[in-house]
């Protein structure tokens, strides 16, 4: 009864390594030959977080962010400043979502609006090449051109319902990963100190 009293369940660990606190948040010169992936990629190492919380879906209740740093690097405060950091980046991304989200939605009313007047247009020529007013044409002719105008009516909705119902999905998804990242806190730990080569020679005749 104790120990199952005792069991704590395992806190989700979050854990970046870079060479300083500032490649956290902007990107890196590019380097190949880097030893850290945000050098390697030239890109910030919150967006690659951001990109692999998106792709895991289930991002789980609370949490840590661990960040490894050279030990050279590492200070006392180091910590509250970037979890301060890390929330307002999180809060500025967010509200830049929501706007994109406002834009993406005043755009899908005004291509619904378009797309229904084009609709009802070619609604309008496909009953009239296939009703018995337009005698000139051939039937073929005439039922070929009233079925194509009544296919471009409907295609044209579906910009709209593009913009309104699949555009925003990735931009929801990165909103529900920066309030995780968010929520976290944030962890300064020291890199592991690299074994040279002679060291390791050492070692491994020993």
């Amino acid at each position: 009864m104790g120990a199952q009293q005792d069991a704590q369940p395992a806190v989700q660990e979050l854990v970046v390594q870079v060479a300083d606190i500032k490649h956290l948040f902007t990107a890196p010169d590019t380097d190949p030959l880097a030893q850290h992936e945000g050098e390697v990629m030239g890109e910030p190492a919150l967006l690659r977080v951001v990109r692999r919380l998106m792709a895991a879906g289930n991002l789980g209740t609370g949490g840590k962010l661990v960040v490894l740093l050279p030990t050279a690097k590492t200070e006392p405060g180091l910590a509250e400043r970037t979890h301060a950091a890390l929330v307002r980046f999180c809060t500025l991304r967010l509200d830049d979502n929501d706007a994109e989200l406002r834009i993406l939605r005043r755009e899908a009313a005004r291509l619904l609006l378009r797309g229904l007047l084009i609709l009802a247009i070619c609604m309008g020529l496909s009953s009239l090449f296939r009703g018995d007013t337009i005698t000139f044409l051939p039937p073929l002719i005439r039922n070929t051109l009233g079925e194509g105008f009544n296919v471009i009516g409907w295609v044209m909705l579906w910009r709209p319902v593009e913009t309104y119902f699949f555009n925003p999905l990735p931009i929801r998804a990165s909103s529900a990963a920066l309030r995780f990242l968010r929520s976290l806190q944030v962890e300064i730990r020291a890199q592991p100190a690299p074994v040279d080569a002679a060291r390791a020679s050492e070692i491994g005749s020993s």
